[in-house]
């Protein structure tokens, strides 16, 4: 091959060095490879390591990526399916050299190092792992070895498909472990006693022996690290729970990346009470609308009062307002849900969002395929296009006992009652019962037949955030308007509750509001109401309740107002929650 060279084609190769250089790398390294591979492999490519990057046949001294591939590819046949070795890099300089006949089932150029095989092996640091070896398992190698000085290891747990290298002054701190790797070493300290106390070995293991194989498997049993085998029957535990809990071994100051029912499992299972104490604090302070389900079965499962305790009184404030718009809710079992809508405690802006909550929970219950909640819209054509009841078929009787905990004689507004018909969920005969009744108390003034104020009260609730220094809601309930108020006092962290009856020509109700509603001219109505109020306080939720009170309002300003329920030191958000009655 010849190079002709003109002035205007230096100036032009001058002005592009990169690419002169690389024209004379390639006039040179072709010449090589005519030399030094024989002429049918010039026309062939192979694929350099385990990538998709390919070569020519010839070497290319410039090539370090390529020959590093080529050595790790070449390497990688003669070890066995499960491990192969790492070098870590090496500053000296590297030469190829080739096998002096062309071999096509290995196409691929040796490496050899100049350095003899002693001075090697104190150079290269060989790392050995499983060609299979998951981001858990090098996580833990990563941090134990890390941590341990790179200190040979004292045992091995096999695992869950790893091998996981264990060093005895952290073993101690897992009793499972500790307990696994002292009969181990028991074991073989009988063995090493037995042995020599017999004296000689037998022909066979002493043949045994001689063979390379033989030695390096008796070496391992007897004097290399322990193997302990540890079975895991809960499927809960996976490879990422238990690579955190044995770097927790390492590092008590590591985190998962969740805290949950694995972590758990995994620190049960290996006998790590600090661990196990330590995930069941971190739950407590972690649950919300993702994990409340969850954290609950994971409290059940290992029967622990104060996480159980914490999740349903979660439920009691957040299901209508916070679950209820989590795909989460499909989670929620039965008894929970039954347990969440009988408590007094249970927190709604208004009956109609108890109802709604339960209709997407049924809706998931039946569609447990779904990933994500779908619209309003949505669940309420699908359970208006079945001309069935549900609740009379044999699928709907065992949620009976669910709609039965609704207040449904609580909803009052048109709209909302236009939907209890449309769906087809509840019976005619339980909707004539509720309309019916409806009918009966506005025709007597509001008055209805209460035998338990707890569980017929109809509830309004209201949220104050920090920003909010006065919160106001009106409402009706059978012709009569109230305004619910809640208003901070001073600077302090002081809040007062009342409650105010309106009159038809108070600014507080807009004319549209008059006219869509029916409004009563009864001059005293006898009152039976009650004020929560529940807000956070050093990490835990504080309840306030004024109790029943019973009060006549009437239309004059001073009999139309309640008395101020105050209460001091309350943080934000609070859940104020107001429930009335109205007794004979």
């Amino acid at each position: 091959m010849h190079i002709h060279w003109s002035p205007l084609s230096a100036r032009n190769m001058s002005s592009r060095p990169h690419t002169r250089s690389m024209l004379i790398l390639s006039h040179i390294s072709q010449q090589n490879s005519i030399r030094c591979v024989p002429t049918r492999s010039l026309c062939q490519r192979t694929q350099a390591g385990h990538t998709n990057r390919w070569q020519l046949a010839g070497p290319l001294g410039s090539d370090l990526l390529g020959q590093a591939q080529v050595q790790r590819a070449e390497e990688f046949p003669n070890k066995s399916s499960s491990h192969r070795k790492i070098k870590s890099a090496d500053p000296m300089a590297q030469h190829w050299r080739e096998d002096a006949t062309f071999c096509p089932e290995s196409p691929l150029l040796h490496l050899v190092h100049p350095l003899s095989a002693s001075t090697h092996t104190r150079l290269c640091n060989d790392v050995t792992f499983s060609t299979k070896l998951d981001s858990a398992e090098k996580q833990f190698n990563f941090l134990s070895r890390q941590v341990a000085h790179y200190a040979k290891p004292d045992a091995v747990l096999e695992c869950l498909g790893g091998r996981w290298e264990l060093h005895c002054s952290f073993i101690s701190r897992s009793d499972t472990l500790y307990v696994l790797y002292t009969n181990s070493k028991r074991q073989r300290d009988v063995q090493l006693q037995d042995r020599a106390v017999g004296g000689k070995w037998s022909r066979a293991e002493s043949s045994l022996c001689r063979t390379g194989r033989g030695l390096l498997h008796r070496k391992w049993n007897l004097t290399g690290p322990l193997t302990l085998r540890l079975s895991v029957k809960e499927p809960s535990i996976t490879k990422e729970a238990l690579s955190f809990a044995l770097r927790a071994l390492y590092d008590p100051e590591e985190r998962p990346d969740e805290w949950g029912e694995g972590v758990i499992a995994t620190a049960a299972l290996l006998g790590m009470s600090n661990l196990f104490h330590k995930c069941l604090k971190e739950m407590l302070m972690n649950i919300s609308a993702s994990t409340v389900c969850s954290f609950h079965q994971v409290s059940c499962k290992f029967k622990d009062t104060g996480l159980q305790t914490a999740c349903e009184r979660w439920l009691e404030l957040f299901l209508v307002t916070e679950l209820s718009c989590h795909i989460t809710l499909k989670d929620l079992t039965f008894d929970l849900l039954l347990k969440t809508l009988c408590s007094p405690r249970l927190f709604t802006c208004s009956e109609y969002d108890v109802l709604r909550a339960v209709l997407y929970w049924l809706y998931l219950q039946l569609n447990p395929l779904k990933q994500t909640l779908p619209s309003h819209s949505t669940i309420i054509n699908f359970f208006s296009r079945d001309t069935r009841v549900f609740l009379e078929q044999p699928l709907g009787q065992k949620y009976m006992t669910i709609f039965k905990a609704l207040r449904l004689h609580g909803i009052t507004e048109w709209p909302h009652l236009q939907e209890l018909q449309n769906i087809r969920v509840f019976p005619q005969s339980c909707l004539l019962h509720i309309l019916s009744k409806h009918y009966h108390t506005l025709y007597s003034g509001g008055d209805t037949a209460m035998t338990d104020f707890s569980k017929q009260a109809v509830r309004f609730g209201m949220i104050v955030d920090r920003e909010q220094d006065c919160c106001t809601q009106t409402i009706s309930l059978y012709g009569f308007y109230f305004l619910l108020k809640a208003a901070k006092v001073g600077k302090e962290d002081t809040y007062s509750f009342s409650i105010e009856r309106l009159r038809h020509w108070d600014t507080a109700l807009s004319q549209s509001f008059i006219v869509t509603r029916p409004f009563c001219m009864r001059s005293e109505r006898l009152v039976c109401y009650q004020i929560t109020v529940q807000s956070s306080a050093s990490g835990s939720w504080q309840e306030h309740s004024s109790g029943p009170v019973n009060q006549e309002f009437g239309l004059c300003k001073r009999r139309s107002r309640s008395k101020v329920f105050q209460i001091e030191k309350l943080s934000a958000p609070i859940l104020v929650m107001f429930a009335l009655a109205f007794p004979l």
